[in-house]
């Protein structure tokens, strides 16, 4: 008997080394098959596995809670085991009992047990602090913050008091890395419903409400691990302070961290759409604008404010947590299946979540598509962002479409406030409200969707409205992030064509979306998002000549034209370059109706290794180029687009090719996607357009920038330049480029050593494609130019004179004098219109009381004649 209470006064004594504490790999058999499925599903983002794996590497990994929860602990445990980042093996004051192994929980009760009741000497185990302890071996270990810095936490204290003492006498680095974890991207209301205070997407929660709630939302669940606070570091820094001041800072960074991630995540608490409404109607810029309206008459004020609410109602989202969830499930199945998903720019969403944590912010995307609207949205929601609250088109709020949008976040405005100033007055401090709750924002900078594909000059209203409110001082900074957004293949493409060979323009209404998904069946290629560099607006009006307040109206205008013009630019230069658009530029820089394999492959390299040279973004596919550009071939041909000729059984050697073949009323599908990426090639394509226009092989450099003078002031109104570059830089660099690949050598000619240019060999045949890509734009506007004949016998209407110019296009492209069906378009037409314009060529008149604007705008012939013939013949040397 004597060895047997031996032996269990042994096993009790060895017993209190097991510490409730303590996490195991494996667990408690019933209670961990309830959780082990949800447990395998968390997802965990690639680059905080490589941060951890990473520290890890350096140092030693202490995850911080903000809460005390066993539950949390678990999920990083598994998350560590899952992932191969540091696993901890302890978790600090909690008590971790029921999730042990059988026998060791079973140990861990006993030691309890026997401390409580024997109240015997502590072990050698008990008198070594756990946290040193397991610092001093290696391990990984978990503490909790104690869920708010403002109330004392004496076991908090304790556990942050270990670890600076560890970190003294520990060689390696002691990184403390706060985590937030989270059941859900719903965003927390002021006023909360029972079932959601009960068993809601909240942190600070009893064990009960927090396992329904894991249950509940157990595919929700995100885990975010923020910036590590380095301890040694941190110690160092405070070396002067007194321990528990030291302490006191240390505990309020790290609950700071975990905050500020979860404020980026789903934002500080929301206020409903009525909250926002009194809002707006209780802001004194608001209430004075009122009061003045009716002092001067026009209404009384109590009639003003029912107005004022009558807009709001027309204006305010009423985002709903609910609908959000509802629409993530349909988009992930919309862009997995009539696209092959989205290819989204990761750094740049981490940029994003990076200023989310410092300031408000405004998304810019460029709007190509209608599904624009539900894209980045989604693209938030995966990427565990606060959705934004998106400006759309009043058009878009009516039936059931309308409903869903404005639940989804989505706030509408009306297409143009002219002779409605209340109405903008109105909008605008909803704007600025909106802004000072740090609720993100988004609004698409061209206005309407780009039929061309390529970027429209930016429209200011809007930016405008954002400006003011931010020099309202509704928030410290605000950050403005041009976003790219592209397709390899647009579900409007047929209603784009209609528009641009001069059908009615579309407006843009909810039974699109409902006629889209008649074309969901088929697959559209990939989905692209690049994100480009943000404008801060602080620092940008600081470094401005002049404050914003001593800016007159006109200064202002300027700023934001200058600041929208900066937004277009960043969005090309993020834009990404697919095997869709480089081939649709290949067959469109020629206007014969064919072209052998082997040409295409010859002119698709020579672009390509331009568009490597300047080092612009290209689709992931191109890693394996061949593929990618024989599947895109094959895509052109399977959708009607070309017709592939392949070699013919019995027919000569000399005469085995393969020919691609494309129709002229193909033309205008390819140049919508040639344009997506035509913005790269402007330097080349000018300076190759120069020199194909001089007949000799000598060319003065001279007269090379003086064509690319012309050409650009030309196509100022059509593509968006860099203001910060000169057009001598621009040359410059096309023609070294041009130089290296052997197309052309450079000599000093005459006493000054004047540069000329030679082209050599096939230069010119190799030129051609470089040209080809702008000919059809000098081709639109040669036909504008001719069609100024019209305006001699008086004034025309736009849309009478647009008639016009559509029917002398078709008359020349058949004659000939036209060789390029894409110069057919109509948005070609307007903007040539809007050159002549400003060249002194046109005047335009508006008369406001017409509906219809392209009824109301008038043009006709200045008495400038000179100008006129000077264009035409200038323009006429590159035809």
């Amino acid at each position: 008997m004597i060895p047997l209470f031996g032996k269990i006064e042994r096993w009790i004594r060895e017993s209190r080394n097991y510490k409730r504490e303590s996490l195991y790999a494996e667990g408690n058999f019933p209670l961990n098959w309830l959780v082990k499925k949800a447990l395998s599903k968390i997802p965990f983002d690639v680059e905080a596995e490589d941060f951890l794996k990473k520290l890890h590497s350096e140092g030693l990994v202490v995850y911080a809670l903000k809460d005390r929860s066993q539950l949390n602990s678990l999920i990083i445990r598994d998350l560590a085991l899952r992932k191969g980042i540091p696993t901890p093996v302890y978790s600090h004051d909690v008590n971790m009992t029921l999730w042990q192994p059988f026998l060791i929980a079973l140990r861990v009760v006993v030691s309890f047990l026997s401390r409580f009741f024997c109240r015997r000497a502590e072990s050698e185990e008990d008198t070594v602090n756990p946290i040193q302890g397991h610092l001093a071996a290696g391990h990984a270990l978990i503490i909790h913050l104690g869920g708010s810095e403002f109330f004392e936490n004496r076991k908090v204290e304790e556990a942050l008091a270990s670890l600076l003492t560890a970190q003294k006498v520990l060689d390696a680095p002691v990184s403390i890395v706060p985590v937030l974890v989270t059941y859900g991207m719903r965003r927390e209301k002021e006023k909360e419903s029972l079932m959601n205070i009960l068993f809601g997407q909240t942190d600070n929660t009893m064990f009960l409400q927090r396992l329904i709630t894991f249950l509940r939302y157990a595919n929700k669940i995100f885990v975010m691990p923020t910036e590590a606070v380095e301890l040694s570091q941190f110690a160092g820094e405070g070396a002067e302070m007194p321990t528990a001041f030291l302490i006191k800072n240390l505990r309020r960074e790290l609950i700071e961290r975990i905050d500020e991630e979860k404020t980026a995540l789903v934002g500080s608490f929301l206020k409903s759409r009525q909250e926002h409404i009194s809002m707006v109607l209780k802001e004194p810029g608001l209430i004075y604008y009122m009061e003045n309206m009716a002092a001067v008459g026009k209404k009384d004020y109590p009639a003003l404010a029912r107005e004022a609410r009558k807009y709001l109602n027309e204006i305010a989202a009423d985002y709903s947590n609910v609908l959000i969830e509802i629409w993530a499930r349909i988009l992930s199945w919309l862009w997995n299946n009539i696209y092959d998903g989205v290819v989204v720019d990761r750094e740049g969403m981490a940029r994003i979540r990076n200023i989310s944590k410092k300031m408000p912010y405004v998304i810019i995307p460029c709007h190509r598509s209608h599904i624009d609207y539900l894209l980045l949205s989604y693209i938030f929601y995966e990427h565990h962002l606060q959705l934004p609250f998106v400006a759309a088109g009043t058009n878009m709020a009516f039936g059931p479409f309308g409903y869903i949008f404005r639940k989804s976040g989505a706030f509408f405005l009306r297409r143009s406030f002219r002779g409605n100033p209340f109405y903008a007055e109105v909008f605008a401090k909803y704007l600025e409200i909106l802004i000072k709750e740090g609720l993100p924002i988004e609004f698409f900078i061209e206005g309407g969707r780009s039929r061309t594909g390529k970027m429209v000059m930016p429209k200011y209203g809007l930016l405008s409205m954002i400006i003011q409110a931010f020099q309202q001082q509704a928030t410290e900074d605000l950050a403005a992030i041009p976003i790219y957004i592209g397709y390899d293949r647009v579900i409007e493409e047929k209603s784009y064509l209609k528009e641009l060979g001069g059908a009615p323009k579309e407006q843009e209404k909810t039974t699109d979306v409902i006629k889209s998904s008649k074309v969901l069946r088929k697959r559209y290629g990939s989905v692209y998002v690049n994100i480009g560099e943000p404008i801060f607006l602080r620092s940008y009006l600081e470094n401005q000549d002049k404050s914003f307040a001593d800016m007159n109206v006109e200064e202002r205008q300027r700023l934001y034209r200058r600041i929208g013009y900066e937004i277009a630019l960043s969005i090309n230069k993020v834009s990404v370059v697919t095997p869709f658009a480089l081939i649709s530029a290949g067959l469109l820089s020629h206007d014969r109706r064919g072209v052998s394999h082997d040409e295409l492959m010859e002119i698709l390299n020579e672009f390509y290794e331009y568009l490597i040279h300047r080092k612009v973004s290209l689709a992931a596919t191109f890693v394996h180029r061949g593929k990618a550009i024989q599947d895109a071939l094959l895509l052109f041909d399977q959708s009607g687009l070309i017709s592939r000729m392949g070699d013919e059984e019995g027919e000569e050697s000399d005469l085995e090719e393969i020919v691609y073949s494309l129709d002229d009323d193909k033309r205008l599908n390819l140049e919508y996607y040639k344009n997506n990426i035509l913005h790269f090639f402007l330097p080349l394509s000018f300076v190759a357009t120069s020199m194909l226009a001089h007949p000799e092989d000598n060319i003065p450099l001279g007269l090379i920038l003086d064509d690319y003078h012309f050409l650009k002031r030309l196509f100022w109104n059509e593509f968006i330049f860099d203001q910060e570059r000169e057009d001598g830089e621009d040359v410059n660099g096309a023609l070294s480029y041009l130089n290296n690949r052997g197309m052309i050598t450079m000599e000093r000619r005459g006493d000054d050593g004047d540069a000329c240019f030679e082209v050599k060999g096939r230069g010119r045949t190799n030129l051609r494609p470089f040209a080809g890509l702008i000919e059809n734009y000098i081709q639109s506007y040669w036909i504008v130019i001719r069609a100024c004949a019209y305006l001699r016998k008086g004034p025309k209407s736009e849309r009478e004179w647009l008639k016009n110019i559509h029917k002398l296009g078709s008359k020349m492209f058949k004659k000939g004098e036209v060789c390029r069906a894409e110069a057919l378009s109509q948005a070609n037409y307007q903007n040539a219109m809007v050159v002549l314009q400003e060249a002194g060529i046109l005047s335009l008149s508006e008369a406001s009381d017409k509906k219809d604007r392209k009824e109301g705008k008038t043009y006709s012939l200045t008495s400038d004649r000179q100008a006129h013939e000077s264009l035409r013949r200038r323009l006429f040397r590159f035809l």
